[in-house]
Order: C-alpha cells, then sequence, then structure tokens
C-alpha cells in the first residue's frame, strides 16, 4: 500500500478520454462515473510478468451476470467478454501499443476515490509505463448525490435488504425492517465522508468481530428517501435493479400508512408477492 496518496480534485474530470481521437462511442459522463464506481467496487488491476520479467498490465472485472459486463464493454467499444463455469469476465489486455489500456488510464486517472483502489492504480500505471502519463491522485469527492458514482459502486457491493423481524408491538407480530447496506475492508475515512456529505444518519461499524472491515448501514427513513430519490436519476444497470425496487416499493408504503400499511408491506415485500419489477 502507498503511504501517501495525493489529492487530485473533489470532481470528476475526464477532459483526457474525451479528447482521445480513437473513441468511437459517444461521450457519457454520466456513465464514466458508474463505470468508475462499479471498478472501485469489483474491478482489478493487474501486472503481470514473463520469465524475462517483461511486465504486462490486465483490467479485469468478475460478475456471476455477464450482461452488466456486455453492458460495459458495449459502452466503451473495447475490450472482450469471457465465460467460466461459474462466472464471467470483463478483460482489457496489454498490447504492445496498450492502446486500450491508455484509454482506461485517461478514465480513472485523478478519478478513483478509495485508497485502496488507487494504490493499486499507481502500480498498474507504473508497469504500464505511458510516456508523459503521470498520476494526479485521488478524488477527494464531497457530494455523491449529482453524480453516478455510488450507483456503479452500489451494483458491485451493495446490498438492498427488506427483512421481518419479531415485534410484538404490532398486530401481526412482526415489523419490516429496510436496509442500505455496503461493505468494504478499511475505507473508514470513505464511509465517514459518505455519511457526512450525503447520509447523516447512517451508522458506520465493524463487521462481526474484524477491526478492518467497515459497514455502512442505512435505516433512517430520511436518509432512505434521499437513497430512493438518487436511484431514480442514477440507475444500478444491473440485477440488483430488482432487490432496489422491493425496496423502494416497501418503503413507500411504509411512509404511506399506519401499522396497517407496515403490515402490508411484510406480506407484499418480504414474501415477494405482488411487488412491480
Amino acid at each position: 500500500m502507498h503511504d501517501k496518496i495525493k489529492k487530485s480534485s473533489n470532481y470528476f474530470n475526464f477532459d483526457d478520454y474525451k479528447q482521445i481521437s480513437s473513441i468511437k462511442k459517444p461521450f457519457d459522463k454520466e456513465f464514466l462515473e458508474f463505470f468508475v464506481g462499479f471498478t472501485e467496487g469489483d474491478g482489478s488491476f493487474i501486472v503481470s510478468s514473463d520469465k524475462y520479467d517483461k511486465q504486462r498490465c490486465f483490467f479485469i472485472i468478475t460478475q456471476k451476470d455477464p450482461r452488466i459486463l456486455y453492458y460495459i464493454r458495449g459502452k466503451l467499444g473495447f475490450g472482450t467478454v469471457s465465460f467460466y463455469k461459474t462466472y464471467s469476465r470483463y478483460i482489457v489486455a496489454g498490447t504492445k501499443s496498450n492502446e486500450n489500456i491508455h484509454k482506461l488510464i485517461n478514465i480513472f486517472n485523478g478519478n478513483l476515490i478509495l485508497d485502496k483502489t488507487n494504490s493499486r492504480f499507481i502500480t498498474w500505471l507504473t508497469a504500464a509505463n505511458i510516456e508523459g502519463v503521470e498520476y494526479k491522485g485521488s478524488l477527494d469527492l464531497d457530494s455523491f448525490n449529482d453524480n453516478g458514482w455510488l450507483a456503479g459502486f452500489t451494483s458491485a457491493d451493495g446490498h438492498f435488504s427488506v427483512s421481518k423481524i419479531i415485534d410484538k408491538r404490532y398486530s401481526l407480530g412482526y415489523r419490516v425492517r429496510l436496509r442500505f447496506i455496503l461493505d468494504q475492508k478499511g475505507e473508514l475515512s470513505f464511509f465517514s465522508n459518505l455519511k457526512r456529505n450525503f447520509l447523516p444518519t447512517s451508522h458506520v461499524g465493524t463487521r462481526n468481530s474484524s477491526r478492518d472491515m467497515f459497514r455502512f448501514t442505512c435505516t433512517h427513513l430520511l436518509d432512505l428517501s434521499k437513497i430512493i430519490e438518487y436511484f431514480d436519476r442514477y440507475s444500478l444497470r444491473s440485477s440488483k435493479t430488482i432487490d432496489y425496487v422491493r425496496m423502494a416499493y416497501a418503503l413507500a408504503l411504509s411512509i404511506k400508512h399506519t401499522q396497517k400499511g407496515v403490515n402490508n408491506v411484510s406480506v407484499a415485500v418480504v414474501n415477494k408477492k405482488d411487488v412491480p419489477i
């Protein structure tokens, strides 16, 4: 891990990528924000060495559902999607010219938020050894609700939970608990920033007995409403949309109704019946 990671700016900047003449796809800033977030959740910057110690860069995203990988490949216009027994991978491999690696560098450089991702990217960038390209620093984002990064990160690593909790105060003997959850090893400063600048009623704590595995949990109706508004604007673009819609439906009912409405949420959502998806 690199001890000191300098900060670049507090907003996304894809000007270097936009100016590449070989890019044939329309420029889509919201997708690029999503793609960076998704990469910080599930992407890998890999450097391999052959027997002559010659280094080669690879960029890989692994997913069970290949549809999101085909979507990313279609939006970027390069890379390949490969199938394995239980998963699929989007792969961009380094070549002699490193043309596509250079494109990815221009997307990620200065736009990565997490410390661990920046540390791995620095190693990857050094191995790519592209003339005139230097590391710009990490992104010190001060707003999460006006860009697509959190949608991408959540699509990779987030969870929307609707569950029944025993509670004798209610006529059916239980209530519904709605939760938005993010888990990350390390990255306490990121979760603190997300709490401070977007979801102030959320809770940040360690998961189980681990000291460096942190869980970000949001259960308060006020912040859950913010989350629904956000994902209505910035799509998850993956199968997690189903779980999101269930939680949004449950939240709408719990806000609209009193005890009877909450019980209706239990029947419709927890049992996964009559829920629009």
